[in-house]
């Protein structure tokens, strides 16, 4: 008989973003929105191609360096 594959964990690019550099610094933790995303793709079984940051970066606008670094990923089909 043939041998079974185990299916390709589907990849994700994560992106977390805090608004002002005093919350990147002690106020909404990067790492616990790091650890939270995380434990997501580890219980649903994503494979994280990469945690993307954007540190003090307000989210009135869409330009966002981190945003369209993800952005381009997806579009490229990273």
């Amino acid at each position: 008989m043939g041998t079974r594959t185990e299916p390709k964990a589907t990849r994700a690019v994560a992106y977390i973003r805090v608004s002002t550099e005093q919350q990147a610094d002690g106020g909404v933790s990067l790492d616990a929105q790091r650890a939270k995303l995380e434990a997501y793709a580890a219980l649903y079984g994503l494979d994280l191609a990469e945690v993307i940051v954007d540190a003090g970066v307000s989210a009135k606008s869409l330009d966002r360096p981190g945003l369209a670094r993800a952005l381009a990923m997806l579009d490229a089909g990273e």
